[in-house]
């Protein structure tokens, strides 16, 4: 008989545990099963010679459960979805308990704070819609986006939509992010959105990433079509404006082409001739190279919008209408011998204009698609760290099968100078890992048999076996690029003025370009046969000129690029909001244990026997807790080992672990002061535990940081007693006022909120004495906004509460679900670098915003004066976008 430990996740209740012991128990071979339900694991006794490690692997197949083989070392093989697991249940019982207890109540301790305490549960993330009702989200891939207009219609439609609670079109990278009621509302619903739009949108799956091969082909595909096309306009223009433009050449070659049918041609058949010739070369780019504005401009007025393609199509068929009637002018009024025929323009028409604007337009939407595509550079690279395949054995041979054909339980194979295909524990071999994509650590690390590895890190010196853990979608790697994935799908509050502006955007030019006209064609200074063509042509420029695109990408592109630079830093934002409110924080509340200090508390003091603490330690050998592990380590440097085993164990969230040592009931926990824990044995008190846990190292740098360079006042919560917390307080530089000692798990959540309404308060005062006022209730009030920084998975209440919600996270051990933001490399000092970032990607969203809005102040008037001819109104607007997306490419050299 053999023994295998199994991970099992995510088990609730009782009722779980039964489930999972009865599917074992029913397998042939199988002589025992016990199931742990507090270390989401089970033991299996097993007759190896009638089934295999596999057989257990998937005798939970037709369930809900997650199974992997538990390493010997390292953290728990779903500890990620355990953590969202217990985040979303600890943020719906503390949202039940904040609408139980109304929004007034506060902690005895910030009754200071009581008038000016911002309301419970706010930026609290919610599973459930607004009304209780469940959500469902989907991601598209949108085809056919060319400006803000357009995104801006697509969110317009979804909006009317019964059943829809948000919608938000990423215009950077082309996607879209549809949250919905599926009890009023079905996937087929929201994607039948699109027939009545001139834009196709295709489901991304939900394992899949949002840029896959299939679209990559596409989009391939479709810029080398792009290249062609504007190649065949370039030339075709070039063409146009060297006959048209050049002195001589017009007559020139309208006179030989004249006297093929005209013995002796007069000068207004040549001109004529000439006309017809650069008519012919500019159909083909009017209507075939700028087919694309057409089609886009009936589109978006068929969806009862209007977009850039509207502008574009708009402003050159006037040109060439009116390019039109100067050619057959002679034709109308049968005059081929006086100058009538060439009273417009001396019969010169507008053909270089109407070809020179779609040669400039689509020269900037080809740059601007490759500027695009390079915002999403940060993704490709965290995309390209696996391993297209991997090489695993499977019935005793050694098999390369693609990475998505990897199953959890597998094991691999990784040779030197290969990457890590999974997540996963080594079983045999050592060797050094490089995982600088992870910690930033460039010295490898040294791994052996028991040892976690994640998918992407770059495999040195040795030969390993892995035991796959985490794979495909499930993997850390995986999920930051999901994680970062989401976050550029989202909307920073700033953007909402570019949204206004677009909304009305293209109205309000045609009315200015109208203004234009009649302006001109009244008011302006010239002989009444040139009104017509003095008024049309700023009118044209102005319409040419306009650029919404560039209003559209000033707020995605930096989002895009900013939030995927912080992935290579391991800092996860994820999300545009709260981007932007991390730039105005003004108090951080941090977790003691493993937040501010290493995480790995030691024993200091302990006046326990002997005999009760080999008890003590046997039954907290049960439990991950830290402090556990501390009692277990004690015990073994006293020589109490080895421990015997505890039966009946019990962890109380709060309060402690308690069970059965050798016939004897034992509890360990806190003994309501906070000071260490207190052992009983058969409810007697046996005495009590001492712990010491060591800042980290960068912990006083980060809290210095915070308040000189941006500040932040910082405070700290912890389960310690009062003269233990304000030590580590006073050491890593926290204030002793600013410390909550003695607080239970489920009281974090309101020391969040007594620190928002005293740091309200705070900012309330600071306002009116910089105002003068006597009365801090007078003056404009300034909102606080304040980050919980804790581990991710005990302190989801806290997480709710927090404006920002930030968790630690230790590489493969990642609560990517924890929290708002998330620092992967388990730096505290990496918080500054998120708000150095955010800051930066909030000054780049600020100046592509000025920039788009100052170009359109200053060119549109430019346009209207007369002083910006058509054509370059054409390839000024198509470099407007251009510049916009080369800013924010900019932030790629953030450090």
């Amino acid at each position: 008989m053999e023994t295998q430990r199994l991970a099992v996740a995510v088990m609730h209740c009782e009722k779980c545990v039964a489930n999972v012991a009865r599917h074992y128990e029913e397998l042939s071979g199988v002589a025992a099963v016990t199931v742990d339900l507090v270390g989401q694991s089970a033991e299996v006794t097993y007759d190896a010679g009638r089934i295999t490690v596999d057989d257990l692997l998937h005798a939970l197949d037709d369930t809900n459960f997650k199974v992997a083989v538990m390493p010997e070392a390292g953290p728990h093989p779903f500890a990620a979805d355990i953590a969202a697991d217990e985040a979303e249940r600890a943020a719906k019982k503390a949202a039940e308990a904040a609408e139980a207890q109304g929004e007034a109540e506060v902690r005895k301790t910030g009754a200071a704070a009581k008038t000016h305490a911002v309301p419970d549960g706010e930026g609290a993330p919610a599973a459930d819609g607004a009304d209780g009702s469940a959500e469902a989200a989907i991601r598209l891939a949108i085809e056919g986006m060319h400006c803000a207009n357009c995104a801006a219609s697509i969110e317009s439609h979804y909006r009317k939509t019964p059943g829809v609670i948000d919608v938000a079109v990423n215009l950077a990278n082309n996607t879209g992010r549809v949250v919905f009621d599926p009890a009023q509302a079905s996937v087929d619903d929201m994607l039948a959105v699109f027939d009545n739009l001139a834009f196709t949108a295709e489901l991304i799956p939900e394992d899949a990433p949002l840029v896959d091969e299939r679209r990559r082909a596409r989009e391939a595909a479709r810029a080398a079509r792009d290249r062609k096309v504007f190649g065949i306009s370039a030339v075709l223009t070039v063409v146009i404006v060297v006959v048209g433009m050049i002195p001589g050449w017009h007559m020139g070659a309208g006179g030989a082409l004249a006297g093929l049918f005209v013995s002796e041609p007069t000068h207004v058949q040549a001109m004529f001739a000439a006309n017809i010739l650069l008519l012919a070369l500019t159909v083909p780019v009017q209507f075939g190279c700028g087919a694309r504005f057409y089609k886009g401009a009936w589109g978006s007025l068929k969806g009862g919008s209007a977009n850039m393609d509207v502008l574009v199509a708009l402003g050159t068929s006037i040109a060439f209408l009116f390019s039109l009637w100067i050619t057959f002018l002679p034709v109308v009024t049968g005059d081929w011998s006086s100058h009538e025929a060439l009273a417009i323009n001396e019969g010169m028409p507008y053909f270089e204009t109407c070809a020179m604007l779609i040669t400039f337009v689509l020269l900037g939407k080809m740059l601007e698609s490759r500027a695009k595509g390079a915002t999403n550079a940060a993704i490709e690279s965290l995309m390209n760290l696996t391993p297209p395949t991997a090489r695993v054995l499977r019935g005793g041979e050694e098999r390369e099968v693609p990475l998505a054909q990897v199953v959890a339980g597998d094991t691999v194979l990784v040779r030197p100078g290969e990457k890590m295909p999974v997540d996963g524990v080594v079983t045999e071999g050592s060797t050094e890992v490089d995982e600088s994509m992870l910690t930033g650590e460039a010295l490898p690390v040294v791994k052996a048999a028991g040892d976690a590895v994640t998918g992407g890190t770059q495999n040195t010196t040795g030969s390993v076996t892995v035991r796959a853990l985490r794979v495909g979608a499930d993997s850390t790697l995986a999920r930051i690029v999901r994680a970062v994935e989401d976050a550029q799908g989202t909307k920073a509050p700033i953007q909402r003025i570019a949204d206004r502006i677009a909304a009305v955007f293209v109205p309000a030019i045609l009315i200015i370009a109208a203004i234009t006209f009649a302006v001109w064609f009244f008011a302006a200074p010239v002989a009444p046969d040139e009104r017509v063509v003095r008024a049309l042509m700023p009118a044209i420029a102005v319409i040419c000129v306009a650029c919404p695109c560039a209003l559209g990408l000033a707020t995605p592109t930096a989002l895009t690029v900013g939030m995927g630079k912080g992935a290579q830093l391991g800092v996860l934002i994820k999300d545009g909001t709260v981007l932007e409110t991390m730039g105005n924080l003004t108090a951080a509340v941090f977790d003691k244990t493993g937040t501010l200090t290493v995480g790995e508390p030691a024993v200091v003091a302990c006046d326990v026997p002997d005999d009760a603490l080999r008890l003590a330690a046997a039954l907290e050998a049960k439990s991950e807790h830290p402090l556990a592990r501390a009692v277990v380590a004690y015990a073994e440097e006293r020589g109490l080992a080895p421990l015997p085993p505890a039966e009946s164990f019990q962890a109380v969230v709060g309060e402690g672990v308690r069970g059965a040592v050798e016939g004897r009931e034992v509890f360990v926990g806190a003994n309501g002061d906070g000071a260490g824990s207190v052992v009983s044995i058969d409810g007697a008190a046996a005495g009590r535990i001492q712990f010491r846990d060591e800042p980290k190292s960068d912990a006083g740098a980060t809290v210095a940081a915070l308040q000189r360079d941006f500040s932040v006042t910082s405070y700290m919560v912890t389960g310690d007693a009062a003269p233990t917390a304000r030590a580590i307080a006073e050491e890593v530089g926290i204030a002793p006022g600013h410390v909550f000692a003695g607080v239970k798990p489920l009281e974090k959540a309101d020391c969040v909120r007594d620190v928002k309404g005293a740091a309200a308060v705070a900012e309330l005062e600071a306002v009116a004495g910089a105002a003068g006022k006597d009365e801090p209730g007078t003056a404009p009030r300034k909102a606080a906004v304040v980050a919980f920084v804790g581990d991710g998975i005990n302190d989801a209440p806290a997480l709710a509460a927090a404006d920002i919600g930030v968790a630690m996270a230790s590489g493969t051990d990642v609560a990517l679900d924890a929290g708002s933001v998330v620092l992967m490399r388990n730096r505290l000092s990496d918080l500054v670098v998120a708000l150095r970032l955010s800051r930066a990607t909030m000054r780049k969203i600020k100046q592509n915003l000025f920039w788009a809005l100052i170009y359109n102040c200053i060119m549109i008037p430019l346009a209207a004066v007369g002083i910006l001819a058509p054509a370059l109104a054409g390839a000024a607007m198509a470099l407007s976008s251009v510049s916009v997306v080369s800013n924010s490419l900019l932030l790629k050299r953030f450090k």
